[in-house]
């Protein structure tokens, strides 16, 4: 059987016989598409002698759909619809009509860093969307979240990539962590035996998985559990303790870190994630990094 060349295909007869379906009625449906009725016919005729199948049968109530024509008309009334919005979401945009949130799920630290100085610059690419940022996402539920539409864009500070070809994941910066401490409340030598501090009372946040702290808890007599780097950065800064912070993120002198022997350093990797179709994520993504670098 000779291979039909879709390429080639005149779409307006498939628009014309899903009209001719919906209607039941050549007639009915010339009148719709605004086309004379002996024109409809010719056009039908043409699509079923391209596809070589009777899509219809004719009586005296009007037509009567074929099983192939039943197929083309569930299909092609989709592909339609999608069509239709397509040509809705373009109307819109050139009325200057908002087309969606754009929702960027991240934590208050990552925000500052990575999100907020090029704001400004997004949404000047972008006047017409609107941007919502959310609460974070975690690891474990983060590409549930993409797929379903619920975040557009997600920053984390993880320790793996996602393995499904559908969610792209771009590796904005690696995080080194330490035990982070205010010299006007404390004075330790750059590298100390655990004992020596087991009795401060140690801020950091409660990780799962991979990345758990429950070596912190049996280790050390006080601990403070925070949600945020942001929380720890400021507890710090009081001198309610020593907290495990990412080294690259101490601004202030009055800051320094202190080497714990025998207890390896803690890196994290953050990074943006989103689906691979989402081509504003895309271009975000991008201008972060080029903002980083």
């Amino acid at each position: 059987m000779e291979r039909m060349n879709v390429e080639n295909f005149n779409y307006d007869s498939i628009k014309y016989f899903v009209s001719v379906a919906s209607h039941g009625n050549i007639r009915k449906a010339a009148y719709s598409l605004g086309i004379s009725q002996s024109a409809l016919s010719q056009s039908m005729k043409n699509l079923e002698q391209t596809l070589g199948v009777t899509l219809f049968n004719r009586n005296t109530r009007g037509i009567i759909l074929t099983l192939e024509g039943k197929l083309l008309y569930e299909e092609a009334k989709i592909g339609k619809e999608y069509f239709e919005n397509a040509i809705i979401q373009i109307f819109r945009m050139n009325k200057f009509e908002t087309l969606k949130t754009f929702k960027i799920s991240t934590s208050g630290t990552l925000f500052t860093i990575f999100i907020a100085p090029i704001m400004r610059k997004i949404i000047e690419k972008y006047p017409k969307i609107n941007f919502e940022i959310i609460s974070v996402a975690t690891e474990k539920d983060v590409v549930e979240k993409l797929q379903k539409e619920e975040i557009d864009l997600a920053l984390l500070k993880t320790s793996g990539r996602f393995p499904l070809k559908e969610v792209a994941t771009h590796k904005l910066k690696e995080l080194n962590y330490a035990f982070v401490y205010h010299k006007n409340y404390f004075q330790f030598d750059k590298k100390v035996q655990i004992d020596a501090i087991k009795d401060i009372p140690v801020i950091t946040k409660k990780r799962t998985g991979r990345n758990n702290s429950s070596w912190i808890m049996t280790s050390f007599s006080h601990i403070i559990i925070c949600e945020s780097d942001r929380n720890i950065l400021e507890l710090i800064k009081s001198g309610a303790g020593i907290g495990i912070y990412p080294k690259e993120y101490i601004e202030e002198e009055e800051l320094s870190t202190v080497e714990l022997e025998d207890v390896p350093e803690t890196k994290r990797i953050v990074e943006a994630s989103f689906l691979n179709s989402n081509k504003i994520a895309k271009d975000i993504v991008a201008m972060m990094k080029k903002n980083q670098s």
